[in-house]
């Protein structure tokens, strides 16, 4: 299987709420495991509802598929009223939301890692109030 782009996560609640998190280029197998455990890509140690190994990312050609490993929690895909707990790996769009536990997050794709310069800046100040 040929990697994937290099895809991002972003914290949509908890402790590490507007965080941006760069995901591996998808490895060699082309799999990204999210939850509890030190050796997942994205580990949600702070958030009690995530299993040890929640859930996980695969790329196939054409995108992203989001999977539930067995989780007593579910994973949900879309927001609020609209979400859905999965029950077989789901394609995901980029700017999808999906939750694991408790922890919401969005999927964002791009050719690469964020800049550096650029999260940091995105992080650190507040937008700018619209005018209307």
């Amino acid at each position: 299987m040929e990697p994937g782009p290099q895809a991002t996560v972003t914290f949509l609640s908890g402790p590490r709420d507007g965080e941006t998190a760069s995901l591996p280029a998808a490895g060699a197998r082309g799999q990204v495991v999210i939850g509890r455990a030190a050796g997942c890509a994205v580990v949600l140690a702070d958030d009690p509802d995530v299993s040890r190994r929640h859930a996980r990312l695969t790329w196939q050609p054409g995108g992203w598929l989001l999977e539930d490993l067995g989780s007593r929690n579910g994973t949900f895909v879309g927001e609020f009223a609209a979400s859905r707990r999965i029950a077989a790996p789901t394609p995901l769009d980029p700017g999808a939301v999906f939750r694991v536990g408790s922890t919401r997050l969005r999927l964002g794709a791009g050719a690469g890692p964020p800049e550096p310069a650029r999260l940091e800046e995105q992080t650190a100040q507040p937008a700018p109030p619209s005018r209307s």
